[in-house]
């Protein structure tokens, strides 16, 4: 199935006096839940769903324990996660604590097997 984009008129934020142009804007369409990729697991193999479940909340729960506990975590050569963010500045080094960290967030880094499926992938313009 191709992925699916639209035309939006927008301004390019590093020349804001341009004139607006038109872009293409990738649209997601769809969703895969955990029970979907249990499904098809269970499908290819012959381990039944209720127990593929089970594998998958145990474990994308450990991947998100040890996201918070600060880790990278490395899924194969599927992708990679960690924690990231953001934080005030200031005037020197004995300064910074927790406090000064204004936000947190998941960094995702795609797999080989993420990006070689994405050099693949054909478009369709939403009509």
């Amino acid at each position: 199935m191709p992925i699916t984009f639209s035309a939006v008129l927008r301004r390019n934020p590093q020349r804001p006096t341009e004139p607006l142009k038109y872009y293409a804007n990738i649209i997601g369409e769809g969703k895969t839940t955990l029970s979907d990729l249990a499904k098809h697991a269970a499908s290819t193999s012959t381990v039944s769903k209720a127990d593929i479940l089970a594998v998958l909340e145990s474990t994308f729960t450990k991947i998100a324990d040890d996201v918070a506990d600060g880790r990278i975590v490395y899924v194969g050569e599927y992708f990679t996660l960690q924690a990231g963010g953001s934080s005030t500045g200031v005037a020197t080094a004995a300064e910074v604590n927790a406090t000064t960290i204004k936000s947190v967030r998941t960094i995702f880094r795609p797999g080989k097997m993420i990006k070689d499926a994405l050099k693949l992938a054909e478009f369709h313009k939403k009509s």
